[in-house]
C-alpha cells in the first residue's frame, strides 16, 4: 500500500499561545497596580490553575511531547470546553493520537455554526478545515469535502485555502475522483507555505492512480531531495516503481544472432 502523507504538520496550526494568553487575562480582577490575582476566590483558584495547565501545553508542544500536551490539554477542555481555542487545540492532538471520533465530537458543536469565515479567534475556517481533517481521518470522505467547499468559497478564507485544497484532494481522491483531487492538490502547491513535501507526496500518488507514473516518479524525487529524512517518500519511490514496472511493458531487446 501507497503511504499517504495526509495532514499538514506546523506548530503554527496551535492557538496555544492565543489560549493562554486568554486564560492569563481572566486572572487580573482590577487595574489597581500591586493587587494581583485574587488566590482566594473561587474563579482566581480556577483562572490559576488553568494558566498553568496552558503553559504546561505550550512547552510539552514546543519539546514535542505531544502526550504531555494532550494530558494538558485534556484537564483544560474539561474546564473550559466551550473555548473555541482550547476546543480546536485538543481535538487537533486527539487527532494526532488516532483519537478520531473525540476529536469529530469536540469540533462538531464549533463547526456547525455560520456566519464570515474570518470572524473569531480562532477564525471559523480554521476550526472547519480541522474538523475536516478528522472526518478524513474516520473515512468520512463526503462530509469532510462538503465542509472543505464552503471553505473554499469563501473569500474571507482565503488564507486558509491551501490547507482546505489539500484535504479536500485527499477527500476526492478517497472517493475515486481523481481529476478533480490533481486539480486541489496543485492549487494547494502554489499557494503553499512552508514545508510542501507532504502535498507533493499526495499529488505523487494521486497521479499514480490515474497511471502517470514519470510524473508521479519526478514529484517524489524533487520532494525526496527537499526532505531526505522522510522515509515515507522514499518507500512510495520504491512501490511507484514497482507498478511502473508492472504495468508499463517493457521495450523488446533485440539479439543478434
Amino acid at each position: 500500500m501507497m503511504r499517504r502523507k495526509y495532514f499538514r504538520q506546523t506548530a503554527c496550526s496551535f492557538t496555544a499561545v492565543a489560549a493562554a494568553l486568554m486564560l492569563s487575562g481572566c486572572v487580573a480582577a482590577t487595574n489597581d497596580v500591586g493587587v494581583g490575582a485574587p488566590i482566594d476566590s473561587m474563579l482566581g483558584k480556577k483562572a490559576m490553575t488553568e494558566r498553568r495547565l496552558a503553559t504546561a501545553a505550550i512547552d510539552a508542544i514546543a519539546d514535542g511531547k505531544a502526550n504531555e500536551a494532550l494530558v494538558s490539554y485534556e484537564k483544560l477542555y474539561k474546564r473550559s470546553f466551550k473555548n473555541a481555542d482550547v476546543s480546536l487545540n485538543y481535538a487537533q492532538l486527539l487527532r494526532k493520537a488516532g483519537r478520531v471520533d473525540e476529536a469529530v465530537k469536540v469540533l462538531q458543536p464549533f463547526a456547525a455554526k455560520d456566519g464570515a469565515m474570518a470572524a473569531g479567534n480562532p477564525p471559523l475556517a480554521m476550526i472547519k478545515t480541522e474538523y475536516a481533517a478528522a472526518l478524513i481521518a474516520r473515512g468520512d470522505f463526503a462530509k469532510a469535502q462538503a465542509l472543505l467547499d464552503t471553505v473554499l468559497t469563501s473569500p474571507d478564507a482565503a488564507e486558509f485555502h491551501p490547507d482546505a485544497s489539500h484535504l479536500a484532494g485527499i477527500a476526492l481522491d478517497a472517493q475515486g475522483n481523481h481529476k478533480a483531487a490533481e486539480k486541489l492538490f496543485r492549487q494547494a502547491l502554489d499557494g503553499w507555505k512552508g514545508d510542501p513535501t507532504s502535498v507533493m507526496n499526495n499529488l505523487a500518488l494521486n497521479l499514480a492512480s490515474q497511471g502517470l507514473f514519470d510524473e508521479s516518479l519526478t514529484t517524489l524525487r524533487r520532494a525526496q531531495v527537499m526532505a531526505p529524512d522522510k522515509t515515507e517518500i522514499a518507500q512510495n519511490i520504491d512501490i511507484v516503481n514497482d507498478l511502473r514496472r508492472a504495468v508499463v511493458p517493457s521495450a523488446p531487446v533485440n539479439i543478434k544472432k
